[in-house]
């Protein structure tokens, strides 16, 4: 067979070219470590390798959401933390107040203490993260959630919305808590039923004095009954007036019926009545002769008989009615005007005694409903914990299944690249050899 110079120059050539872009492929897995120099060598591991790092790459942005939503509700624990220690001072304070001892300049400073508290909590609810947006004010987090109006009361101007961070594929988390889940709706009295005492109760009256004035006051009572008690008073929307009267010839109670209104509860009619005794506590029943199905206790009496004043009959009542929402900022601010009641007799005594009463079983109410928003928090922060750590595992799963597929055996890679070297040497070596041949040599 006969090879013509220019075959032997293409193919030695060919072959040179060969050894060179093997030498070459193999320089660049020594320098990068990865065996999928071209994916045109390796389509299906190049393939494989995509997906695979787009799955560590997600696995990346899971994991930075983790950090991030970890960030925000461990700033948002220890900020409802400090609501926390701010409450029981609240606490502390009003029954300290809640004694016939303290003198007005006690009072006085106790209201000026409490004011300072509620701008407090405002502060705690306008508390910003480091990107500065509102932790309480659910999606609408770039504006102050929490406003002081003229009048006393706090508005909220955030949303009942949560912003969300996706921890995996289909898993998100709240990373925040609106301002009014936390500090708008704690239910007043005792969750289910709040007690209001007349307006008349604790007044002097017309040429009276002090001494005229009942201590009659109520707590907050139980439920005896809770499916009774949710129908009478949220779905029929009943109230119930608790009256006891003082004549010449005792002290009786009357429960009456009815529905509140602009001018006080509307009476339906009485359901339970009898002799009434200082400390007693009064069962509620829906209708005459029913089982009780809530108790309220009373402490005291309602004022004494003074013929010489016109009074030879007595009597004070208190409206038991649904419980409704109301924020925290308003219990502080009835604990502010319980304190500026007064001292001086007996009816302030027993009045502010009244007010404070309601205002700390608002509180409790508070306080549970904050503890609630903790023990989510605290869930959330396992949750978030326990994903991120998933999500590690899962990590460098995926990062070992790559470097078991790209990753090259180095001495392997080394001997064939000295192999290919040398043969590229000799490849050279021979073609060049080749080229200085020629018959006039031997002529």
């Amino acid at each position: 067979m006969q090879i013509s110079t220019s075959q032997f120059f293409g193919s030695s050539l060919t072959g040179i070219l060969n050894l060179q872009n093997q030498l070459a492929s193999l320089n660049q897995q020594l320098s990068t470590g990865s065996s999928l120099v071209s994916p045109s060598d390796q389509p299906v591991a190049a393939e494989q390798n995509i997906q695979l790092t787009a799955q560590i790459s997600q696995l990346a942005n899971y994991g930075q959401n983790g950090q991030n939503a970890q960030s925000s509700l461990q700033l948002e624990s220890s900020t409802l933390q400090n609501v926390g220690t701010l409450l029981n001072q609240v606490r502390q304070l009003a029954q300290q107040m809640n004694n016939g001892t303290v003198n007005g300049s006690d009072l006085q400073n106790a209201a000026v203490t409490m004011q300072g508290y509620v701008q407090q909590m405002l502060q705690y609810g306008n508390t910003q993260d480091g990107q500065g947006n509102y932790l309480f004010g659910g999606s609408l987090n770039g504006a102050q959630p929490f406003n002081l109006q003229g009048n006393g009361t706090v508005q909220y101007a955030g949303d009942g919305g949560q912003s969300q961070l996706a921890l995996g594929p289909g898993l998100q988390t709240a990373i925040g808590d609106p301002g009014n889940a936390v500090f708008m709706n704690a239910r007043t009295g005792n969750g289910t039923f709040s007690v209001a005492a007349a307006s008349g109760n604790y007044v002097v009256p017309p040429s009276g004095s002090a001494a005229d004035v009942g201590t009659l006051t109520a707590g907050q009572g139980s439920v005896l009954d809770t499916s009774q008690a949710q129908q009478q008073l949220m779905a029929n929307g009943v109230s119930y007036a608790v009256t006891v009267s003082r004549t010449s010839a005792g002290m009786t109670y009357s429960v009456a019926s009815g529905y509140a209104s602009a001018g006080g509860l509307t009476s339906s009619g009485t359901v339970s009545s009898g002799a009434y005794t200082a400390g007693m506590s009064i069962g509620i029943p829906s209708t005459s002769g029913a089982a009780p199905f809530m108790t309220l206790p009373l402490a005291g009496e309602p004022a004494p008989l003074n013929a010489s004043i016109g009074v030879t009959s007595t009597q004070e009542s208190f409206t038991v009615s649904a419980s409704a929402p109301q924020s925290v900022f308003q219990t502080m601010q009835d604990l502010v005007k319980a304190f500026q009641v007064g001292s001086g007799g007996p009816g302030n005594n027993t009045q502010r005694s009244q007010l404070i009463s309601n205002a700390l079983a608002n509180l409790s109410q508070a306080q549970t409903t904050l503890l609630g928003v903790q023990a989510s928090i605290g869930a959330r922060i396992q949750q978030t914990q326990a994903v991120s750590s998933q999500n590690s595992t899962v990590t460098l799963q995926l990062q070992t299944q790559q470097s078991t597929l790209t990753n090259i055996n180095y001495p392997a890679v080394i001997s064939q690249y000295e192999q290919s070297l040398t043969a590229l040497q000799a490849s050279q070596s021979a073609f060049a050899q080749m080229q200085g041949l020629s018959l006039f040599k031997y002529i």
